[in-house]
């Protein structure tokens, strides 16, 4: 235990509060409680005279486990016989198994560790070179960091503070190389009556039992609290706020089924199609061998062996052997991310990524999102109107923007097409019967990330098209999933090697750590930029609760209804007459150069409308006077929004614009 406190530096001040009966130091006696008429063990129940009692708590330190100045005792139920031990967390230290005794410092080193992409056997070697020490057993310590993880209260509620816990636009991808040794072989199949449902709060209490468990077992004892892959237990996470319930769906087993749909079919195509791709990165050794090992023909060349494994992978059993060859033994793990970069539901596939381990997810959300993009929009909404065919979630026109006519699939591809959802910007009055709590509408869209929208075959997918949308256009990043992915690829070298549990475990923890990370900062940025006091609203949103002035603006004259009106879209002219109050007002003169000033941060956010943002950086580079080259002729600046005012229907005069002494010029 000294060792250890070594390579972790040393410990805050300890608190006043003694260690807990269970935890007690070297040379500290214990002494009986007294409970009138008699006195009390302090390890157990045991109740008699002094004498009997000290008598017995000597039996006690015979059997305690000695950690250099650290003595723990683990007590024993009167009633069940179990015996039981306590965390002494305000003492900074983490029993795990009374052997493996962390200070809550290495726990969070090694959190920090594992949010870096460095494993915990690596991250203890090198304590080990740093410090010259010899350090316990790393797979204990591994173990023992997981137990800290398990015992911690988090919340997991994989929100984002922009979005809210009901986000209206999500972004969904798989990432297939995270995966965990499993054979497949082994999961029973689910019994007929079983329709899909799973208790997501009992399965992860369970993920979590057995990383706890594992800290009463002695080596080698077969873990009585084990989870493995089921389809029957086997839940994905969404965050409790987000969910309809805790009944969630999880629907792996119908991909067995020997009679497929049209639906399933076309789950299968995609794949053989993904797998095949993946077939493409193998070395020429690497595929000999597998076609090998599924009894097709070995000779010919790279592309020949192609041929021949895809003829033979649509029997289910060569698919099977082929999939965990190329993609591991699960299949991935799937998300649903919010644009800001925010987690808000993970699924761990046992089998191959399908429409289906999506849908099952969106159909667990509790507002099904207004926008949902994908790199197989068409699958996933043929898919999900398939099993909801008396409310069709995806729909008008099957999750297109608009109507597939030859003229709107002709315009589309011109680039010409523009459908405004202005509800995503501001929120519909009235709402939709069943609207989306943000937007009010109950229109549910699916549109191909920019990666793959060229890659569908079929026209009318020309209408699934992010830049067809303005209000979507330039602001979603159809990447953010990919981004994400990026790093977590570097944690595949460890994670891949857990268990099932361990592996779901940790990187729910992960990716939980990495939504508190990015709300943490979105927060930081909303409070040095507001002035004001944040919080969340009853829909998981930032809001300010107390806007405060900056100190250099006079609240001396404040604005009334007179400023409302001079600001009405409606009385708003192309001049410059229309932009200027005309009267001396101190407080928006300080407003305008609080905004307006260079010397201030460009990034500073000034306003926010639903989900338009304007930095000070958009005012300042826009409407201020600029120099500008001209070849002899005279050039007159005007604001951006000026010109199409002159235009039908409001063909305003161009001249209210331009300065009087101008005016003869063109005359």
């Amino acid at each position: 235990m000294s060792e250890e406190r070594d390579f972790v530096g040393k410990m805050a001040a300890r608190s006043e509060t003694t260690l807990h009966s269970t935890v007690c130091k070297e040379g500290i006696l214990k002494n009986p409680i007294f409970v009138a008429p008699n006195y009390k063990c302090q390890f157990c129940s045991k109740v008699g005279e002094y004498a009997y009692v000290v008598a017995h708590m000597q039996t006690h330190e015979k059997t305690a486990v000695k950690h250099g100045d650290v003595t723990t005792y683990c007590k024993r139920c009167g009633l069940c016989g179990h015996f039981y031990r306590y965390q002494e967390w305000a003492e900074g230290l983490h029993n795990f198994d009374d052997h493996t005794i962390l200070t809550l410092h290495l726990c969070t080193f090694l959190r920090q560790s594992v949010q870096n992409h460095t494993a915990v056997g690596r991250a203890l070697d090198i304590l080990e070179q740093t410090n010259q020490k010899k350090y316990p057993n790393h797979d204990s310590i591994l173990h023992g960091y997981l137990h800290f993880e398990a015992l911690t209260e988090h919340n997991y509620n994989f929100s984002c503070v922009h979005c809210g816990i009901h986000p209206p636009v999500v972004i969904m991808d798989l990432h297939k190389k995270g995966v965990f040794s499993m054979p497949v072989s082994d999961i029973e199949d689910p019994p007929p009556q079983f329709e899909g449902h799973v208790d997501i709060e009992e399965f992860w209490q369970s993920v979590d039992q057995e990383i706890v468990c594992r800290g009463f077992l002695q080596s080698n004892r077969e873990n009585p609290c084990k989870v493995s892959p089921s389809y029957v237990k086997w839940a994905p996470w969404i965050g409790p706020l987000t969910r309809a319930s805790k009944k969630v769906l999880n629907t792996e087993y119908a991909k067995l089924t020997a009679k497929k749909s049209v639906v399933e079919q076309a789950d299968i195509d995609i794949s053989e199609e993904r797998l095949s791709s993946e077939l493409m990165n193998l070395k020429v050794d690497a595929l000999r061998k597998l076609v090998k090992e599924c009894g097709v023909d070995s000779k010919g060349s790279k592309m020949d062996l192609l041929l021949r494994l895809r003829e033979e992978m649509k029997t289910r059993s060569t698919y099977d052997k082929v999939f965990q060859k190329v993609w591991g033994a699960s299949g991935g793990w799937a998300v649903i991310m919010c644009p800001c970069g925010i987690v808000n539901s993970v699924k761990f596939n046992i089998r191959a990524e399908s429409p289906r381990d999506y849908a099952d997810m969106l159909l667990s959300f509790k507002h099904f999102p207004n926008v949902v993009i994908y790199d197989f929009a068409r699958g996933l909404v043929t898919h999900t109107n398939f099993r909801e065919p008396e409310r069709l979630p995806f729909s008008p026109f099957e999750g297109r923007v608009a109507a597939a006519t030859p003229e709107n699939i002709a315009s589309a591809k011109r680039g010409e097409l523009k459908i405004n959802l202005s509800w995503l910007q501001i929120k519909k009055d009235p709402p939709d019967l069943n609207g989306h709590p943000a937007t009010g509408s109950a229109e549910h869209y699916a549109l191909y990330d920019t990666f793959h929208q060229y890659n569908t075959k079929d026209e009318k997918d020309a209408l699934r098209l992010i830049g067809l949308v303005p209000e979507l256009c330039g602001w979603v990043n159809s990447q953010i999933v990919e981004q994400l992915f990026s790093g977590m690829r570097k944690n595949n070298y460890f994670m891949n090697s857990l268990s099932p549990a361990s592996h779901i475990f940790l990187m729910r923890n992960i990716l939980h750590h990495h939504n508190e990370k990015v709300n943490q900062q979105a927060l930081e940025d909303l409070k040095r930029v507001s002035h004001g006091d944040v919080t969340l609203d009853a829909h998981g949103k930032a809001t300010l609760v107390h806007v405060n002035i900056p100190k250099d603006v006079d609240m001396a004259d404040h604005c009334g209804e007179q400023c409302e009106a001079l600001t009405m879209t409606s009385n708003l002219m192309p001049c410059r007459a229309s932009w200027t109050l005309g009267v001396h007002h101190p407080l928006q003169e300080q407003l305008v150069n609080y905004v307006l000033d260079e010397d201030r941060p460009m990034n500073e956010l000034i306003v926010k409308d639903g989900q338009t943002c304007l930095t000070r950086e958009n005012f300042v580079s826009l409407g201020l006077r600029r120099e500008m080259d001209s070849m002899g002729k005279d050039v007159y600046i005007v604001d951006l929004h000026i010109p199409p005012t002159w235009l039908l229907p409001s063909s305003c005069d161009p001249f209210l614009c331009l300065p009087v002494s101008t005016h003869n010029t063109f005359n």
